[in-house]
């Protein structure tokens, strides 16, 4: 195990257990694996594609009026190409 892992470290017990080294390769992949994709790419591409007002009936929507005088979650579930990216 490589000192360094517990550089900054103070007052800590480690009992038991059993403990895996990764090399930093590793650590990276799975980082990498983890990582939340980018869907900025995405995003552009499908607002390139918008039919005009597109989404536009959510505005008057009463949930969604709702939702903008108490700002919080506000959840939207559609089909697949039903224009959820596009919303603005």
């Amino acid at each position: 195990m490589s000192a360094h892992m517990f550089r900054e470290a103070h007052n800590f017990t480690i009992t038991g257990g059993q403990f895996t080294v990764i090399s930093s390769d590793e650590s990276t992949k799975i980082h990498d694996w983890l990582k939340a994709p980018d869907c900025s790419a995405n995003y552009v591409a499908a607002t390139d594609k918008k039919t005009p007002q597109t989404g536009q009936w959510i505005l008057g929507h009463p949930e969604f009026q709702k939702w903008k005088a108490h700002p919080g979650i506000l959840w939207i579930q559609g089909r697949a190409g039903s224009g959820k990216t596009v919303l603005r």
